[in-house]
C-alpha cells in the first residue's frame, strides 16, 4: 500500500478517529487511508477553518486535533490556527504534503512550493520536520504522542515529499509507549511542606494545565482553605457556586486584593499571560511568597519568578500534596477564606458597556444547559461573558485568547460539536471578526446538530472603533461589516433571525434549544450604530 495511506492507516492506531482538511490533489493517498480505515473526514471551506476545528475538537475531546492539508497555501492557511493551539498549548497534529523531492529548495517554482515547508512552522510547533521514509514517519509519530503525555502540549508540523506518498510501502505499527508523569520531588514536598506550616492566608491560581485536575484542585483548596482564581483557560475548573471560587477575575480588583493580602501564592500550569494579567490596564501585584507548578521548566520563572519552582504535571503535583495533606492531618489556619472570596466578587470593574451587556447574557446564561460548550471569539459581548457569565464545566469554555486572533469560534464551536456530538454547542462572536471564517456555516450544516452561532452585531470592529475613540484618534477602517448576516446565514441553508431585544434573544434561545439544525441568532442592540444601519 501506499506510504500516505499508511501513515493514516498508522494514526488510527493511536485512536485518531477524524480528520480535518480539504482533500486535493496532493493528499489522496492520505485521504485512501482515510477511506480504508473509517475515519471521519471533516470538510471546511478554508484550511484556517481545518486548524481551528481541530483545536476545538482538541479542547474538548482531550485528544489531539488531526489535520491533513495540502502542500504550500493549504498548510499555510492554517498558520494561525496552529500559531493559536502552540500559545494555548493544545495538541495538535498537522500532516501536509510537501515539494516533490527532486525540486525541494531549487527555486524552480513547481506547485505549491516553497522554500522550505518545516522550517516555516519550526517557530510555530513543539517540533515541525519533512520525513522520507516510513521508519522515520514511525518514529516522529510515536515521539509525538509520547511527548504529549510528558511535556506540554503543542502542535506538531510533519511534511511527507508529494513523490514519495505513493510508493509502496509495507504498514508501520505503533509503539505505544506509556510516559513516565514528572512528578515533585520529596525534597519540593518537603520544603512546601514548611512554607503550608506557615502561610495564613493561602491563594491558587489555576491556569489552563490544571484543567484535567480538576476534582484534586478541588480537593487541595478545600483542606487548605485557599480561594481559587482561575484564567481563562482554566474557566470552570471549580464550579461557580463553589466558595472558595473568585472565578476568572484574575485582572480585577478583588483579585488584585486577594493577591496582595495572601503569604503563599500557588500558580498552577499557567505562564501569567498577558490577556489574564493585565485586562484591566492594571498588572496583577507580584506574590510576597510564590510556588510554580508546570510541565514546561521555562515557565516557573516568567512573568513572575517562583520562590520555589516545580517542573510537574499539574495532576501529579496534586495528589502528591494531597496525600501528604490528609496524612499529617493538616490544620487549617486561614478561617477567613470564604468571606475573603464573596468580598473580591464584589470590587470588579465593570465599565457601562459591560454592564449594558448583563441582561443579554443573563438571557444566554439562562438557557444553557450543563453540558453545553461555548465558544467565544473577540467581541465585546463575548468580554465580558468571559468573566461575567458563571460556569461549572472545565474544557467547555473555549476562549482562545492567547493568540488573540479574530474568526476561531465559530470553526472551534464545529470542533467541539464533532468531539461531543450530544452536546449543544453555542458560538458567540461579532459581525466583524464572524466574516473571517463565515463560510464555515456551510461545514455546520454539513456537520448539523445544536448548534447556534449568535453574532454580536455593532456594525463593524466595536472594540477597535472604541479605541480609535479613547485615543482620541480620528476613527479609520472600523465602521465596516456584512450588511444582512441573516439573508447570508439563510443562504448557507441555516434557520437564522435578528432580535432587538433580551426577550427576543430569550425567545430565539428557547426555539434553538429544540433543533437538531444549526442556527444562527444576529443581535442588535436598539440605539447601536449597527440598529441605525440595519434600518436604512
Amino acid at each position: 500500500m501506499s506510504f500516505g495511506s499508511e501513515a493514516v492507516k498508522l494514526l488510527h492506531q493511536y485512536g485518531v478517529d477524524t480528520v480535518f482538511g480539504i482533500p486535493g490533489v496532493h493528499t489522496i493517498e492520505y485521504y485512501r487511508g482515510v477511506s480504508e480505515t473509517g475515519i471521519r473526514s471533516v470538510v471546511p471551506r478554508h484550511e484556517q477553518g481545518a486548524g481551528f476545528m481541530a483545536d476545538g475538537y482538541a479542547r474538548v475531546s482531550g485528544r489531539p486535533g488531526v489535520c491533513i492539508l495540502v502542500s504550500g497555501p493549504g498548510v499555510l492557511n492554517a498558520a494561525t490556527p496552529i500559531a493559536q493551539a502552540w500559545h494555548d498549548s493544545i495538541p495538535m497534529l498537522v500532516i501536509a504534503a510537501s515539494t516533490e523531492s527532486s525540486l525541494r529548495g531549487k527555486n524552480r517554482g513547481p506547485l505549491h512550493d516553497v522554500p522550505d515547508q518545516a522550517e516555516f512552522f519550526d517557530q510555530l510547533c513543539d517540533r515541525s520536520v519533512t520525513v522520507t521514509d516510513p521508519d522515520q514517519f514511525a518514529e516522529v509519530i510515536a515521539q509525538t504522542f509520547a511527548s504529549w503525555g510528558r511535556n506540554r502540549n503543542r502542535p506538531v508540523h510533519i511534511s511527507v515529499p508529494v513523490d514519495l506518498l505513493t510508493l509502496d510501502v509495507k504498514s508501520m505499527q505503533a509503539s505505544h509507549v506509556v510516559p513516565i508523569q514528572k512528578k515533585p520531588s520529596s525534597e519540593q514536598i518537603s520544603e512546601l511542606e514548611e512554607m503550608l506550616r506557615g502561610a495564613q492566608k493561602p491563594l491558587i491560581i489555576a491556569g489552563g494545565g490544571a484543567v484535567h485536575s480538576s476534582i484534586l484542585l478541588k480537593e487541595l483548596a478545600e483542606l487548605i482553605q485557599a480561594p481559587v482564581i482561575s484564567t481563562g483557560n482554566a474557566r470552570g475548573i471549580l464550579p461557580h457556586d463553589h466558595p472558595l471560587n473568585v472565578g476568572t477575575l484574575l485582572p480585577f480588583e478583588g483579585a488584585r486584593t486577594l493577591i496582595e493580602n495572601s503569604d503563599l501564592v500557588f500558580a498552577l500550569g499557567t505562564e501569567f499571560s498577558d490577556v489574564d494579567v493585565i485586562y484591566t490596564g492594571k498588572r496583577i501585584p507580584t506574590p510576597k511568597r510564590l510556588v510554580r507548578v508546570d510541565l514546561d521548566v521555562a515557565q516557573l520563572n516568567s512573568a513572575y519568578s517562583s520562590h520555589l519552582g516545580i517542573e510537574s504535571d499539574i495532576g501529579c503535583f496534586l495528589q502528591e500534596l494531597v496525600n501528604w495533606l490528609r496524612a499529617h492531618e493538616f490544620v487549617v489556619k486561614n478561617r477567613n477564606a470564604k468571606a475573603d472570596v464573596l468580598a473580591a466578587k464584589t470590587k470588579v470593574e465593570w465599565t457601562d458597556q459591560s454592564r449594558s451587556h448583563f441582561p443579554w447574557l443573563d438571557v444566554i446564561s439562562s438557557t444553557l444547559t450543563e453540558n453545553t460548550i461555548v465558544a467565544i471569539d473577540s467581541t465585546q459581548l463575548a468580554y465580558t461573558a468571559h468573566h461575567y457569565l458563571p460556569w461549572s464545566s472545565p474544557t467547555r469554555w473555549l476562549a482562545p485568547y492567547g493568540l488573540g486572533t479574530l474568526g476561531p469560534a465559530l470553526p472551534m464551536g464545529i470542533g467541539a460539536r464533532v468531539a461531543s456530538p450530544r452536546d449543544p454547542v453555542v458560538v458567540i462572536a461579532g459581525d466583524g471578526g464572524v466574516l473571517f471564517t463565515l463560510s464555515e456555516l456551510a461545514t455546520a450544516r454539513d456537520v448539523g446538530g445544536n448548534l447556534v452561532t449568535i453574532i454580536w452585531d455593532n456594525a463593524g470592529y466595536g472594540e477597535i472603533r472604541d479605541s480609535f475613540d479613547r485615543a482620541k484618534a480620528p476613527r479609520t477602517g472600523v465602521d465596516v461589516s456584512s450588511f444582512d448576516l441573516v439573508a447570508i446565514a439563510k443562504g448557507f441553508g441555516l434557520g437564522a433571525e435578528r432580535v432587538t431585544s433580551p426577550q427576543q434573544l430569550h425567545d430565539a434561545m428557547a426555539k434553538s434549544s429544540h433543533s437538531q439544525d444549526p442556527r444562527v441568532i444576529v443581535v442588535t442592540e436598539p440605539g447601536s450604530p449597527a440598529a441605525t444601519i440595519r434600518r436604512s
